[in-house]
């Protein structure tokens, strides 16, 4: 690709278009004087993805090879842009994992990983604010804990208390030790969407889909719209496949 046709490149009409349009442009990079005006172009249209669909090109590879290239270079603005975007595209994956694990009710694995986000990337628009979350609900587990052992010595008998301790124990990365506990709550009221959709969840994050998709089922049928049980079946559709 000659750089007058990287010039003209649309970004807007096809993110996979402009990656390999990008690529072929870094193919003809060979180390001579015309690499710096090459470079120049592709760092326009990178800027360009990132204004039309605020967010970078999602391609490791363009960034891994145009950041070596642009140090050789002494395009310093661009290998430092590219060491970000790298940053930030393994931000996402640790930001996607963290953020799943606290929707399984794992506040433990959760911190973790959005802590890693956060501090691989600080830019990164999702992964400082999921953390507080996450933080904030594992803070507030011992105490949740607590107050739902008193609400149970008073009323022994009603779900609601068993699915707060439940989801406390599991806040804390006991997932396992929760699910006798949701099974509690289930027994005092087989209609309770609540604790169908968290006992689907943490089952989720043992890794037995196939196990929490009739409970997700199930609290679809008693609340259309459960979103706990919409995600549920999502990511199990995800992982499943």
């Amino acid at each position: 690709m000659s750089v007058e046709e990287l010039k003209n490149l649309d970004v807007t009409l096809s993110i996979k278009g402009t990656t390999e349009a990008i690529m072929k442009a870094i193919d003809t990079l060979g180390g001579g004087p015309g690499d710096s005006v090459v470079l120049d172009v592709i760092n326009t249209k990178l800027l360009e993805v990132d204004e039309a669909f605020e967010r970078p090109l999602d391609s490791p590879e363009v960034f891994s090879r145009l950041m070596g290239i642009a140090g050789k270079a002494g395009k310093n603005d661009l290998e430092a842009y590219c060491q970000e975007q790298i940053n930030m595209i393994k931000a996402n994956d640790l930001h996607f994992r963290g953020y799943t694990w606290m929707y399984y009710g794992d506040c433990v694995k959760a911190t973790d990983l959005l802590g890693k986000a956060a501090e691989l990337a600080p830019k990164h628009p999702l992964a400082a604010k999921d953390l507080k979350t996450a933080q904030k609900r594992l803070d507030k587990a011992h105490e949740d804990l607590v107050k739902a052992e008193l609400q149970i010595e008073k009323n022994p008998d009603k779900s609601e208390p068993w699915v707060k301790k439940a989801v406390a124990i599991a806040a804390m990365g006991k997932l396992e030790e929760a699910l006798p506990v949701f099974d509690k709550a289930i027994s005092l009221d087989p209609n309770n969407p609540d604790a169908l959709g968290k006992k689907g969840a943490a089952l989720e994050g043992l890794g037995r889909f196939k196990e929490a998709i009739p409970l997700f089922n199930k609290a679809l049928e008693i609340k259309p719209a459960s979103q706990i049980a919409k995600k549920g079946l999502n990511l199990a559709d995800y992982f499943m496949s």
